[in-house]
């Protein structure tokens, strides 16, 4: 099979598909799209997706919370300070 040419590889496919028994089609199509996800990188997979970006969005707050909560809160005058250090 040449995948190097789009044209070749989509007649190619469709050759196949011919082949199967349209009842299996539709096994076909959720082993493709399983395919598909599994070599889509997750990054883009979450982008898509506003409640998994929500989550993780909400799960760096957490771990941001966590590792200030045992930290002393600076006065008005140390933060200032602070903030003319950087």
């Amino acid at each position: 099979m040449s995948t190097n040419n789009p044209s070749i590889f989509v007649e190619e496919l469709a050759n196949e598909l011919d082949k199967i028994p349209e009842q299996y089609w539709s096994n076909l199509l959720q082993i493709i799209r399983l395919f598909r996800e599994s070599v889509t990188p997750v990054s883009e997979i979450h982008s898509q997706d506003p409640a998994i970006v929500e989550a993780i969005e909400d799960l760096g707050l957490v771990h941001a919370m966590r590792e200030v909560k045992d930290e002393e809160p600076l006065s008005l005058q140390e933060a200032l300070a602070e903030l003319e250090r950087e």
